[in-house]
């Protein structure tokens, strides 16, 4: 307990925790590595098991309890995965050399067990947003939980007598997984003479991201999607035209709506990287030069999309936190960056 400013005393809500145990963690990695043809071809491969153990849960206290809640040590979490690297040089010659790599790595992740008695374990608690995040066994690290359209039973979307959509607002129900199905990356290097150029595409494939600022925004009546249906004389939803725009979005939109209508694909594939660099001649350094060599580059990154669905970057976060992987809720835009990289040898 402790006394605020005022005298009054503020008692705990949570009871003490004198049995805390660490975390813990065991591994299994097994790979290989292999060189051929004077390492002009290189090829990795890793896998690897891990499973946590004794995560901190703080679950609510039973009705009458001194306190409101309590903790545990308790759960298991298990992550398996392989991560490939396939690199080479394809050309190689006095003045020309190409140089190329793959990476490709994925990983899975299932909830084997909670605490006694626990289904599942909210992250994220969803106050005023129509989403939550929670551990459930069997169930994925990731998952997002949310409002859903009312559907009969051969699954059809239910709507009213208005002919508007019906929310479903009975419980939260599961409606994406943030985590990629795979990550693939391709790097390249082409050195002719003194001159460099680098670049690297990568991709993340599979995975779900939801998009509240989209919501608001269509609510709200300010944002493209909204516009254009207004445009267009209504909005068009699964093979139907609904002239009622205002009203349409006010049932699907905001922060309360129907987040099932707002989750996007994560996939996306962009150029991460690119670079053109030169490297000053031994000519235009004086022999007795203390440096010995200069190098100038000119460097962009996060430079475009080739592929994007959501209306935002999908590998944008707004913490570390666990809370707030996969969704946007008027975060900061991706930037664009532009360098230049001089790099002195002595």
């Amino acid at each position: 307990h402790s006394i605020n400013t005022g005298g009054n005393v503020n008692f705990n809500t949570t009871a003490p925790f004198s049995e805390l145990e660490p975390e813990k963690t065991t591994s299994v990695e097994v790979g290989t590595e292999w060189r051929f043809f004077g390492s002009r071809l290189e090829f990795d491969f890793t896998y690897y098991n891990t499973n946590t153990k004794n995560q901190l849960f703080t679950l609510d206290a039973p009705s009458g309890s001194q306190y409101t809640q309590y903790y545990v040590n308790a759960g298991n979490i298990r992550n398996r995965g392989i991560e490939i690297m396939l690199s080479g040089t394809p050309v190689l010659t006095e003045s020309f050399r190409w140089k190329t790599g793959l990476n490709y790595s994925l990983n899975r992740n299932k909830v084997i067990e909670l605490a006694e008695g626990l289904g599942y374990f909210i992250v994220s608690g969803a106050s005023s947003n129509a989403y939550t995040m929670r551990l459930e066994v069997g169930g994925s690290f990731g998952d997002l939980y949310g409002y859903k359209f009312l559907r009969d039973e051969q699954g059809n979307i239910s709507y009213d007598a208005k002919g508007m959509p019906i929310k479903d607002d009975s419980d939260y129900q599961k409606i994406g997984n943030t985590s990629p199905k795979f990550n693939l990356g391709w790097q390249n290097t082409l050195s002719y003479k003194n001159f460099s150029l680098y670049f690297l595409i990568d991709g993340r494939f599979g995975g779900d991201v939801l998009s509240l600022t989209q919501s608001d925004l269509d609510q709200y009546g300010v944002s493209k999607t909204s516009g254009d249906a207004r445009l267009n004389g209504g909005v068009m939803f699964h093979g139907k035209k609904i002239e009622d725009v205002q009203g349409f979005y006010n049932i699907v939109g905001g922060r309360s709506g129907v987040s099932e209508h707002y989750i996007y694909s994560a996939t996306n594939i962009r150029l991460r990287e690119l670079s053109l660099g030169y490297t000053l001649p031994n000519s235009v350094l004086k022999e007795n030069s203390f440096i010995k060599n200069i190098e100038i580059a000119f460097i962009g990154r996060n430079l475009f999309f080739f592929k994007n669905d959501a209306p935002y970057d999908p590998d944008g976060t707004l913490s570390t936190g666990n809370s707030l992987q996969g969704v946007d809720v008027f975060g900061m835009p991706t930037n664009r960056s532009f360098g230049i990289n001089l790099k002195a040898n002595f």
